[in-house]
């Protein structure tokens, strides 16, 4: 088993809060510390995440007074055991000091997948008054709220009222201060359909043992339609109280060079897989489709097919004589006609005067049908002075590759190209 690891921006917020608060995991037979936040880096002198880590890390019961170590082990055994509840009374020196502090630590279990098994332990000084730690916790969360990116709030899960929210939130909320928007609801600030929106997700939320992390289309207070990636965490305050933490950045400009994006990266790929005379796809996409079809033969799931190679004959003669316009409209003819009669097939210009076509299904079980087609165009072209089409086809018989089957094709072609030039054909 590893380590687990937060999102890098759900493991910031957690770390940015003042109040002290530690995530440990149980990981084959220690207790590692996950998330250490900035409240508890305070709370027991340590200069940062860094050196809290270490120092755990080495010895968990560093700086706990020896008569309470026992106490505090039988309640982490069974923890385990019950995998509910946690709550410990008990004295600790902070790092480097000499005074004990009396420190009360609460917490709940988090199951994630199968088997990764972490606690969420919220601390809080008992020496300090009542009243000091009101102000403390208040003031941890109005610092959380502000310093953090785009638009964050808290909510109370039973009810659903916002116990803080940031300035950028209470703009979207159309409210002058974030005071405006503390222990309303979302059915008092926003419309029905948006309100029962929110309220859904947040249901999501506080099913899942994890950050829900999502992307949505919704509504501000003005009634303008926006983006957002929004992450929803619950958690428990220092009071018992279930709460939900929201994280919300407006990603609409974001999202709109991401379409404009690729939008061109498609019209990029576009013109990069089709022949610029002919606009049917090129040798580039008839490679692509090859690999493609490569991977489907080594996994047996590739479907019967057959490929037909054609050359256009006399395309030189036409050249040298009609000039090169000339000879650029009878190969856009020569296309007309071979995709007019592969209707269902993707056709393919891989040459000055080499086409190919990859036939499954409906023209797989025509094909013979379709090379009749070509042969009486031949027939005709020869009495008339018309356009003439040398083909040769091969259906895919258990080979390693396509390429194998594009091969005896083109060996087919070369014979047909050799009886038409017996009959009478120029080239």
């Amino acid at each position: 088993m590893e380590q687990y690891h937060y999102k890098e921006e759900i493991q910031n917020a957690y770390e940015r809060l003042l109040h002290p608060l530690a995530i440990y995991q149980y990981l084959d037979g220690s207790i590692i510390p996950i998330v250490l936040s900035d409240g508890f880096c305070e709370m027991f002198g340590y200069k940062n995440q860094e050196e809290a880590s270490k120092s755990i890390r080495e010895n968990i019961y560093s700086g706990i007074h020896p008569k309470d170590v026992p106490n505090i082990k039988n309640e982490i055994h069974r923890f385990l055991e019950e995998r509910n509840g946690y709550e410990t009374i008990y004295r600790i020196r902070p790092y480097n000091g000499t005074e004990y502090k009396m420190i009360r630590a609460v917490g709940k279990p988090e199951q994630i997948g199968e088997d990764i098994y972490l606690a969420h332990i919220w601390y809080t000084d008992e020496s300090i008054d009542v009243n000091q730690k009101i102000i403390n916790l208040k003031d941890s969360i109005s610092s959380l709220l502000k310093h953090m990116p785009a638009m964050t709030f808290t909510k109370d899960i039973k009810t659903r009222k916002y116990l803080a929210c940031n300035q950028s939130f209470a703009e979207y909320a159309n409210k002058e201060k974030p005071e405006d928007v503390v222990g309303l609801t979302d059915f008092e600030i926003f419309d029905k359909g948006t309100a029962e929106h929110f309220i859904e997700d947040d249901k999501r939320a506080i099913e899942m043992d994890k950050p829900y992390i999502f992307y949505e289309d919704v509504f501000d207070a003005e009634g303008n339609r926006r983006q957002f990636q929004t992450t929803k965490l619950k958690f428990i305050n220092a009071s018992g109280r279930a709460c939900l933490l929201g994280l919300c950045q407006d990603v609409t400009e974001a999202m709109l060079v991401k379409i404009e994006y690729d939008k061109r990266l498609e019209n990029v790929i576009n013109i990069a897989n089709v022949d610029a005379l002919t606009g049917i796809r090129n040798k580039y996409a008839y490679q692509v489709l090859e690999e493609k079809m490569n991977m489907q033969i080594e996994a047996g799931t590739l479907e019967k097919f057959a490929i037909t190679v054609f050359d256009v004959n006399n395309l030189k003669v036409i050249n040298d004589t009609l000039g090169h316009q000339a000879g650029d409209e009878y190969i856009k003819e020569a296309c007309k006609l071979i995709c007019d009669t592969f209707k269902h097939s993707p056709v393919f210009r891989i040459g000055g005067d080499e086409f190919v076509a990859v036939s499954v299904r409906e023209d797989y079980e025509c094909l013979d049908m379709l090379l009749k087609a070509v042969e009486e165009n031949n027939n005709k072209a020869k009495n008339d002075a018309g356009m003439v089409v040398a083909c040769g086809t091969a259906r895919y018989c258990n080979e390693k590759s396509v390429s194998e089957v594009f091969i005896k094709a083109d060996k087919n072609m070369y014979k047909n190209k050799h009886q038409l030039k017996r009959l009478g054909d120029k080239e």
